[in-house]
């Protein structure tokens, strides 16, 4: 489970990363940052799942969808 969730956080945040890398612009560091706040979800749920309590863990990475939806609506600053 915490491989799991760790390739969700990797793939969350690095492919905005990426981006914002290979093209600077305040756009896409505003989605790489978006991302990174969204991704500690996943990553969290990494971390408690690696410490032996995935059922935790599948209860807070069931808000990341959650999460980005209301992300959409609201800015997360």
């Amino acid at each position: 489970a915490a491989a799991a969730y760790g390739l969700a956080y990797a793939v969350t945040v690095g492919n905005r990363q990426r981006a914002a890398v290979r093209r600077p612009s305040a756009e896409h560091a505003k989605a790489a940052t978006v991302a990174g706040i969204h991704g500690m979800i996943p990553l969290q749920a990494a971390l408690i799942a690696r410490s032996g309590s995935p059922a935790t863990a599948a209860a807070v990475a069931s808000v990341f969808p959650l999460v980005r939806g209301l992300g959409r609506k609201v800015g997360p600053s």
